[in-house]
């Protein structure tokens, strides 16, 4: 076992002036082993309190704030909580807009021609039936009338 040297004067000293008891020999020769006894007894105490308060600053590191760039530690962090669910609301959102809007391009489209075959139609309509009745129609109507 190692020994420790203990001056004792030095300790009688420390103690008459910190309580103001002035000790003999034996007192101080069991209040040396009983110090002696507790530093060996903390020893171990201490060192695993220092590695774990090494630990709880290592895990502390990366939850620490940014002093550089604040601002941008806080909008990853905003962007982490609520980023991606924005952003997937924000493409369905587009997704739906645009399939609604070519639908409704294509329906116009649509009416358009089906708009342009009917003039077509009337048109041709009108031609063939004026050059084939040339005035039939009228004639009757007004045969009915009289």
């Amino acid at each position: 076992m190692q020994k420790d040297q203990t001056d004792l004067k030095k300790l009688r000293s420390e103690i008459f002036l910190q309580y103001g008891i002035e000790l003999d020999e034996t007192s101080l020769t069991i209040l040396t082993i009983l110090l002696q006894e507790v530093r060996r007894q903390f020893a171990p105490m201490q060192t695993k309190l220092d590695e774990m308060a090494a630990q709880i600053q290592y895990s502390k590191k990366s939850l620490q704030v940014d002093t550089d760039h604040p601002r941008w530690q806080a909008f990853w962090h905003g962007m982490g909580q609520w980023g991606l669910g924005l952003i997937l609301a924000v493409i369905a959102a587009l997704t739906v807009f645009t399939i609604d809007l070519n639908k409704e391009r294509e329906e116009k489209k649509m009416i358009q021609q089906e708009l342009a075959w009917y003039k077509e139609h009337y048109k041709a309509t009108q031609k063939t039936g004026s050059k084939t009745s040339n005035g039939t129609i009228e004639k009757k109507s007004r045969q009915k009338n009289k």
